[in-house]
C-alpha cells in the first residue's frame, strides 16, 4: 500500500514506462526475493538466529564470486577468501551436524541454502533493472507486491489458516505490524536506492551488520548455543567476506 501511493503520485510514469527486459528483470527478483524469504521463515522455524547469520554471510559471497567472473570485478584475495569462507562453512556444519543441541538437520540446512541463493540471485536482478534507470521506489513497490500476491496464494490452499483468527490476531497487533511495514518498507527502498548508485556487492558489505548482529542476538537474548569451535569457524567465514575488498567501483 506504501509503495503504490508513492508509484501513483509521484513515478506513474515511470512504471508505464517499463520495457519489457526491466519487467523480467524485476519480475524475476521479485519472485526469488519472495521465496528466499519463504525458505528463511521456514528454517527459523526449528533453526537460530545464529545459523541465519552464517547462511547471510554466504550471501556476500555467491554476489562476489558472480560478479568476479562474470562483470570482471577485480577483487582482492579472492583466493584466499574463498578458501577462508569455505573451511569456516564445512568447519561449521560439521560442527554443528556432530551435536544435536544444535537441532541441525538437512532440510535447515537446503532451506537456509536456498535462502542465501535466492536472495543473492534476487539482489543481482534487481541491480540489472535498476541500472536501466528504474526508480527504486518502482522496483521496490513491484518486489513487495510480488510477496503479498505469492503469501496470499499460499494462504487459500491452507485450509487451516482462517480469515476469522487472522482478524483476531490483528485486531490486538496492528499497530505493531503497521510500524513493521512502515520499517521494513523503508529499509528496503533505502537499501534498493543504494543499490542503483553502487553494485550488489558493495551493497553486501555495507548490510554485513545485519548478519553480525543477528548472530550476537541470538546468543544474547534467545540464548542460541555455541562453542569455541563454532565461534573460530564463524571467524573464519567473517575474516573471508571481509577481505572481499573492491580494487575499483564498478563502472
Amino acid at each position: 500500500i506504501i509503495g503504490a501511493l508513492f508509484v501513483y503520485f509521484f513515478y506513474f510514469d515511470a512504471f508505464l514506462s517499463m520495457s519489457t527486459s526491466v519487467c523480467i528483470y524485476v519480475v524475476s527478483a521479485s519472485v526469488l526475493g519472495a521465496l528466499g524469504l519463504f525458505c528463511m521463515v521456514l528454517a527459523l522455524r526449528k533453526g537460530t538466529l545464529f545459523q541465519l547469520g552464517v547462511f547471510n554471510l554466504l550471501i556476500v559471497f555467491w554476489i562476489a564470486s558472480y560478479l568476479y567472473v562474470f562483470e570482471d570485478i577485480s577483487l582482492e584475495n579472492y583466493e584466499l577468501s574463498t578458501f577462508l569462507i569455505l573451511v569456516g562453512f564445512l568447519c561449521y556444519i560439521a560442527q554443528i551436524k556432530n551435536d544435536n543441541k544444535h537441532g541441525f538437520s538437512y532440510r535447515q540446512l537446503l532451506l537456509f541454502s536456498l535462502m542465501s541463493l535466492s536472495f543473492s540471485v534476487s539482489s543481482l536482478l534487481h541491480w540489472y533493472g535498476l541500472k536501466q534507470s528504474l526508480p527504486a521506489m518502482v522496483s521496490v513497490t513491484i518486489q513487495e507486491f510480488v510477496v503479498f500476491v505469492m503469501v496470499s496464494l499460499g494462504l487459500l490452499f491452507k485450509p487451516s489458516v482462517l480469515p476469522l483468527n487472522i482478524r483476531l490476531q490483528l485486531k490486538s497487533s496492528w499497530p505493531y505490524v503497521v510500524l513493521m511495514a512502515v520499517i521494513i518498507f523503508a529499509a528496503v527502498w533505502t537499501g534498493f536506492t543504494g543499490l542503483q548508485s553502487t553494485n550488489p556487492l558493495m551493497s553486501a558489505l555495507i548490510s554485513l551488520i545485519t548478519p553480525i548482529s543477528t548472530i550476537v542476538l541470538g546468543i544474547l537474548f534467545y540464548k542460541d548455543r555455541w562453542n569455541y569451535f563454532i565461534i573460530l569457524s564463524l571467524l573464519f567465514i567473517a575474516s573471508g567476506v571481509y577481505m572481499l575488498n573492491l580494487n575499483t567501483l564498478y563502472q
